[in-house]
Parts: structure tokens; sequence; C-alpha cells
């Protein structure tokens, strides 16, 4: 048996969709991206949503959006992907890295205060593997500094925080349509916020930074080229990309309660392993299990002041586990990141590895074990075997 660890769910409603703007001959951004933008800004409650390119362009447009200029301090937890962080050096910033809390995966909030400086201008809370960060406090801290909340909500379409959709939360909100995410264009992102100027800038500088769009010139027949008074970008989604978007959008309720039905099997059959630390579910969110990511701690997980080479032998177990699956043809991943380990970061900020150590053991002994909503039943009884006989024989 080969199990993949995520699978888009795929039927004859998007290979329709995908055919229709190449028959109608609009391919590029267009009628079908504004259907999509009102579908999600309906679903998150928000007032705009602004389809992009991808979750990264969402990330760098909104920072522009929110002004954010070179020398600026970000602070953003580093378990993550570099697309999260990556967007902060294209516009000369400066990211802060905080320590996550290894149960929930994301940033600390009770240690973003001690980060803050004079030069500190926002905060990139992210919502990984579709738990919502620790919001209420994050807030009050940016109402305290006067400073801007970029959502980084990639991976946590349907993620909710005491009723309140994940991206809703600050001055705007950023998702990913990666294949991996919960539903998927492909490539593809967009930003929501209700902020109508922040909407406006984002909407400019996805399009090169002109006055008005193609599809607006189209509609009122307007002839002549559009202005162009700020620096923009070509970060536009396709018709294509966003009709495929719209059929996924109609299967996102099936694919939530779904990946949440996979994850309870999976709690309810792992929990007792003494070796492997389930996903937690902090109380008053809603998890959207983008992935299903458990720690790997057969010797429990290292104390305060452990060092990078007892770390590493705990590493060098979990991948035995994750070959151990993989030669069952289960395929697996880390969870994230360590992105103060990688080397453009380490080296340009002078950073150890042990200067965030709740993300280096995430990095080191996180597991995301196979999840997608067209999963068998056998198929996930088969991880289940094996990640249990993995315990019994080689723990």
């Amino acid at each position: 048996m080969k199990i993949p660890i995520s699978k888009p769910l795929f039927d004859k409603d998007e290979e329709r969709a995908s055919l229709e703007p190449l028959r109608n001959g609009w391919v590029m951004q267009g009628p079908k991206v504004q259907k999509f933008e009102k579908m999600i800004s309906s679903y998150t409650r928000t007032k705009y949503a602004r389809a992009t390119s991808s979750g990264t362009a969402a990330l760098h447009l909104s920072l522009l959006a929110c002004e954010i200029k070179p020398g600026d301090e970000i602070i953003v937890p580093p378990f993550t992907c570099v697309a999260s962080v990556n967007p902060i050096e294209y516009i000369g910033g400066k990211p802060v890295f905080v320590d996550i809390d290894l149960k929930t995966y994301n940033i600390d909030s009770s240690k973003i205060e001690e980060a803050i400086t004079e030069n500190t201008k926002a905060i990139v809370p992210i919502h990984l593997f579709g738990l919502c960060a620790d919001m209420d406090p994050i807030l009050e801290l940016a109402k305290k500094y006067s400073l801007r909340i970029i959502e980084d909500a990639a991976l946590a379409l349907g993620a909710f925080y005491n009723g309140e959709h994940a991206g809703t939360f600050g001055d705007a909100g950023c998702f990913s349509f990666h294949p991996r995410k919960a539903i998927t264009t492909g490539e593809g992102g967009m930003v929501i916020t209700n902020n109508e100027e922040i909407a406006h800038q984002i909407e400019i500088m996805r399009n090169y930074g002109a006055s008005i769009s193609a599809l607006e010139r189209h509609q009122k027949e307007l002839y002549a080229l559009p202005q162009y008074n700020i620096l923009g970008y070509n970060y536009k989604m396709t018709d294509i990309q966003a009709n495929i978007g719209i059929q996924q959008m109609g299967k996102l309720e099936f694919i939530l309660k779904r990946r949440t039905e996979l994850a309870r099997i999976y709690n309810q059959e792992l929990k007792d392993l003494k070796w492997l630390i389930i996903p937690h579910v902090t109380e008053g969110c809603t998890h959207a299990y983008q992935s299903y990511v458990c720690l790997f701690a057969p010797d429990g997980l290292p104390k305060e002041g452990a060092d990078s080479d007892e770390l590493e032998i705990m590493c060098q177990k979990r991948n035995e586990f994750m070959k151990w699956l993989h030669g069952k043809g289960i395929s697996t991943v880390p969870g994230a990141l360590a992105i103060h380990t990688v080397d453009y970061y380490k080296g340009k900020y002078n950073l150890n590895q042990t200067d965030f150590l709740s993300c280096l053991i995430a990095s080191k002994l996180s597991i995301a074990l196979p999840l997608y909503p067209q999963m068998r039943e056998e198929e996930q009884d088969y991880v289940i075997h094996h990640t249990k006989h993995f315990g019994k024989t080689r723990i």
C-alpha cells in the first residue's frame, strides 16, 4: 500500500472549471477571481478579499500595504516555512524571532513583549497546521505598542479562535492555496482585511501598480492605458486558478469535516502511546487540521539547557521512525523548519541552533502523518497499525 502525506480533492467539477476560462477566452485575472474573492470574504466574514499568485505574495503585499519600511523590525516565530519570513527580507525589514509554545507550535505570546523595541512595527502570528495562535494577548500588545498585525493564515482556512476565523483579527490575514492546503488552486493566495485602504493598495500593487485592472477597462470599454503611480508587482491569480478555487470552496465543509474526523480517529488510537505526543487543541479554538503533526518523544522532551548534540540523537531516532514508515509505503514529513538554522538567516543574523530551543525541538522531533479528506478507512488503519507496531518492536 502507498499512502501519500496529502492529496488534493479533485473531481470532474475542477476539470470542467479549468476548461471554462479556456473556452470563453478570459484566462487572466477576471470575473472568476472576483467570484472566488467574494466566496472567501463571505466565509471568513470580512469586508474584502484580494487574490494573489501565492501565499508568499499575499504576505509581501500585506507588509507593504501596512507601510512596513526598510529597517523595521517584525516579530515572527521561527518554526514555519521560509515563505513566512522571506517577505520581511524582500522589503528590507528585520525578522525578530520569538520562540514557540511546544504544545501548539505557535508563537509563545508570553515571550513577545521582551522582543519589542522602538524599531518594532508589526507582529506576524502564524496559525500553524490549522490551529490559531493565542491572539488575545497578541492583540493587547499590538494596541499597547501601536503595532500592526499581519496574520499568516496560510494553513488555517477553516480555523477559528473564539468563534472568529483565522486572519480576521489583525490588519490583514494571508492564505495559501498550495496543494497541501485545505483547498487548492495549484498555487495561489489571498489577503483578507476589513481595511478598505489596505484592500485598495493590494489590488493595485498585485497588478504592476496599475490604477485600473484589465477587467475594469474591459467592462467600462476604456481604451486608454492605466496610470502607474506606485511600484507594483505581477502577483495576480488567473481565472483558471480561481475557477478551480470556486469548486474547491463548494467542497470546503466536507473537507474540513473529514479532516476533523480523521484527526479524531488518530487521536483515539494514538493517545496512549507514551512515545508520541498527539496534536493539542487550545480551548476556544477550532482546529482545521491542515496537517496532523505529532512529536516523537520516546525519552521525553528535552529540558531547558539541552544541547544540540543531545537533540540530534533524538532526531536520528525520529528519522528511523520515518524511514520505517517509508519502508511500509507511508509518507511522512517533519512539521516545519527551524528558520533560525537555515543558512541564510543563521548567517545574516548570527544565530545559534539553541537560541530558540522549543522551535529546534519541534523541527527535530515533529512528524506529520498522512491526512487527506479522501483517505480510506483501511489506509488510516494501516498507518495506525504500523505506528503502533514500531512502538512495540523498536522502542
